[in-house]
């Protein structure tokens, strides 16, 4: 009998894979040649010698796949944008990022995207304002902020990396009921003229829900979903209108950051099964510190809540890589190898605090460890063997 050996350029033994997308919840070794995964097996399954220029030891933790943050701000240009080269360290190796940039600024930013560390998708800011956000009121001139021919003109050069276009609906955004009308008309009006899903930045608007959410369609993103004055009734009720949404098929997005995220009402949400589709973290350097709006926190604190850690984490990896381009997610034979190894500290009390000071306690927290793409180790705390 010939002597088999399996010698692999990166081996991840002794963790335990948790790939929700495919059910898989067991300990598990992956084996990995250049940047896709060759083997997922037991230990001591493979026949003959099992060998690899780069050891893992991934004993008492979680193998998963790479998380893929839907909702980020990394291009140059806002000042708050969040460095690139950071994402390894929160185990992130794929995202979105939100609306930093509009169709007048997008051309020349392309190539940061080219030559990403991760794979980068965008959605355009609907308002040319994009860049001085948070500086200048948006919505004070349609004429100068929305180009329709323009916008169209972007999403067919760069239809490879762009998924939506965004728009920012709220008190400080569109003030009064009359703009944000006007506001949510132009979104709808050029996202249909593009082909394209819309994303809005919802924060307490000045329209009923009911009315607002009508301009929903299936695919479209209801971002900042748990802030106050967004999801819930006078008496702490989803709006009925909310569920009917979700059946048809808008998505909404937790999209937690630093300003974004309410206990009381992401409590009272979940309580009723409102859970989120998708779970984000709306990175920024306004958030970066450890106990916002890191992806990983963010998802223990969706746990806190009541979802499920399997659902948790399909919703921050599976569901938006669902919409965007040139991603794959999964610990499976023949996908690329984009991984995050973590720690789930279980049954153990951990105090977390949202945007408005309440804090509140949960018994699991993900703090991740090592970040792969494409087979290449990124990131990691763990000692590799080589």
């Amino acid at each position: 009998m010939a002597f088999v050996v399996n010698c692999f350029d990166l081996l991840i033994k002794n963790g335990t894979v948790l790939d929700p997308g495919n059910g898989t919840n067991k300990k598990m070794d992956v084996g990995i040649y250049g940047s896709k995964i060759a083997e997922v097996f037991e230990s001591g399954t493979l026949p003959g010698k099992v060998c690899a220029r780069k050891v893992i030891d991934a004993e008492g933790k979680y193998v998963l796949p790479g998380l893929v943050d839907g909702h980020g701000h990394v291009l140059p240009g806002l000042w708050f944008s969040y460095p690139m080269e950071e994402l390894y360290k929160r185990g992130i190796t794929a995202i979105i990022d939100m609306g930093s940039q509009s169709a007048t600024t997008f051309n020349r930013v392309r190539g940061f995207i080219d030559e990403a560390p991760v794979v980068v998708n965008a959605a355009l800011c609907l308002s040319g304002k994009a860049e001085v956000m948070s500086d200048v009121p948006l919505y004070t001139d349609f004429d100068q902020e929305i180009d329709k021919e323009k916008i169209k003109n972007i999403f067919e050069v760069h239809g490879d990396v762009l998924v939506g276009i965004k728009v920012y609906i709220g008190h400080n955004d569109s003030p009064g009921a009359e703009l944000t009308r006007k506001v949510i008309k132009k979104a709808r009006e050029i996202c249909d003229y593009v082909g394209c899903r819309m994303v809005v930045h919802v924060s307490n608007p000045d329209i009923p829900f009911a009315e607002l959410i009508s301009y929903f369609k299936a695919g479209d993103n209801f971002t900042h979903t748990y802030n106050k004055g967004n999801i819930l009734d006078e008496n702490g009720n989803v709006f009925p209108e909310a569920w009917e949404a979700k059946k048809r098929g808008v998505l909404f997005d937790s999209a937690r950051g630093a300003r974004n995220w309410s206990a009381e009402v992401a409590q009272k949400a979940f309580a009723q099964g409102f859970f989120p589709d998708v779970i984000t973290d709306d990175l920024t350097c306004l958030s970066n510190d450890p106990g916002t709006s890191r992806l990983t926190v963010h998802i223990s604190e969706c746990i806190a809540f009541g979802m499920k850690l399997e659902d948790a984490l399909y919703a921050a990896t599976n569901m938006p890589a669902s919409y965007m381009k040139g991603v794959t997610v999964g610990i499976q034979r023949g996908f690329n190898a984009n991984i995050t190894i973590v720690d789930i500290e279980q049954d153990k009390p951990h105090h977390f605090v949202d945007s408005f000071g309440v804090g509140y306690d949960g018994k699991s927290f993900i703090v991740p460890r090592a970040t792969i793409v494409k087979g290449k180790v990124m990131y990691s705390e763990i000692t590799t063997d080589y």
